[in-house]
């Protein structure tokens, strides 16, 4: 996976690392997240963030979160065993948080957990608890498509120069070795401080056994339409295949601020024949869509890990994605699909992909493979097990 091998990513038991936390006291946590999973722009730090609350209630311990709150929806909700509280706005949430476990409003907090959506909460500033901090990957350069100009600025501010301070002696759990790396050496964050816990697939993804793809030159991608995921770029790079392969058609799943942006490049390539936006559709047609593609595509300029292109490759659907930390480790280089620099490479990874029918079906058959290494299970033992580590250097 990742280059360095300081950064492998070990087996951890989820039974033994449970019987752990019971036995160090951690049977209630606390998790502090920006946005909830109803949230309309929640993506997949929120299901990452959902999968793993879940694996931790069904083995008995009881879990609290906190996020901003959703407008139109109730402040608090069940979730899977979670108790979700939403209040606040995306500013307020910060202190919010804060003030909320130090008054007991999230449980006794034997434990935190600190999810990084671009702006931590600075737990390590508030709380002696046992912490543990998850950063999904570094925004730098993102910032100005995330946040104003004054919160971008405050939030490049403090994850390039605060938090190797604030958080230097909590442990830290990032998706992938490639993701690890890039932390180090932008954030400047000690190695021995970071565990790799990769994301997991949900059991829904499958591949079709029965019909399998389509006959079709079908393309997807999907996710949150937000700046960074890059698919305003999709139909300049899809128009230039379609020029070798006429067949093409494209289906793009999701929804977000960019959506209006996309649209016009698709009118501005005559595409709306061709290219397909559904919005967001459910975890069946998902299924579905992966099952009848010849190939997933991920033009993201930033990703801790994306889940897109591991839910795509349980469903034997390669991938063709750019070479960024996270899809380093999510995709094997000409093997579960293309690693590509630019969009002209895209292209042409597209088009051999499309046109190479032995070559593809060989990396569907690597891209099932490499799918069975990813479970939920494995991802929620390795937080939890950083967050025993953190209560055991305690004792």
């Amino acid at each position: 996976m990742g280059s360095n091998a300081e950064f492998a990513i070990n087996n951890v038991d989820f039974e033994k690392t449970v019987s752990r936390a019971e036995h160090l006291g951690l049977r209630d946590l606390a998790v502090i997240a920006w946005r909830d999973l109803e949230a309309p722009d929640s993506g997949g730090s929120e299901e990452h963030l959902t999968q793993v609350s879940q694996h931790w209630t069904n083995a008995g311990l009881s879990v609290n979160i906190r996020t901003a709150g959703v407008q139109g929806l109730p402040a608090q909700v069940e979730r899977n065993g979670s108790k979700v509280i939403r209040k606040g706005g995306r500013v307020s949430v910060f202190p919010g948080a804060a003030f909320q476990v130090l008054r007991g409003g999230l449980g006794p907090a034997d434990g935190v957990i600190d999810v990084f959506q671009g702006m931590p909460f600075l737990s390590p500033l508030w709380t002696r608890r046992p912490r543990v901090g998850l950063i999904h990957h570094c925004h730098m350069g993102t910032w100005s498509d995330l946040a104003p100009i004054g919160l971008a600025q405050l939030g490049y501010c403090i994850e390039r120069f605060a938090i190797r301070h604030i958080y230097r002696s909590t442990p830290l759990v990032t998706l992938s070795p490639s993701s690890a790396e890039e932390i180090v050496k932008c954030m400047k964050i000690k190695p021995e401080q970071l565990r790799v816990g990769p994301v997991g697939i949900d059991s829904d993804f499958i591949p079709d056994i029965t019909s399998g793809e389509t006959e079709i030159p079908l393309v997807v991608a999907g996710g949150r339409f937000m700046p960074p995921k890059g698919f305003d770029r999709i139909p300049a790079i899809l128009s230039s295949v379609k020029k070798k392969i006429p067949e093409l058609q494209a289906v793009i799943f999701g929804d977000g601020p960019e959506k209006s942006r996309i649209e016009s490049q698709i009118q501005k390539y005559s595409a709306e024949d061709w290219i397909t936006l559904p919005g967001f559709i459910s975890r069946e047609d998902q299924v579905s869509l992966y099952q009848k593609a010849k190939l997933l595509i991920a033009p993201s300029r930033r990703e801790g890990w994306n889940m897109t292109i591991t839910e795509a490759a349980a469903c034997g659907t390669p991938a063709v994605a750019t070479k960024i930390p996270g899809h380093l480790d999510a995709v094997m280089n000409q093997q579960t699909g293309y690693l590509v620099e630019n969009d002209y490479e895209m292209a042409e990874a597209i088009i051999a992909g499309l046109s190479d029918e032995s070559k593809r079906i060989e990396m569907r058959k690597n891209s099932l493979e490499h799918a069975q290494k990813f479970r939920w299970e494995h991802t929620a033992a390795i937080i939890l097990n950083a967050l025993c580590d953190d209560a055991e250097s305690r004792k």
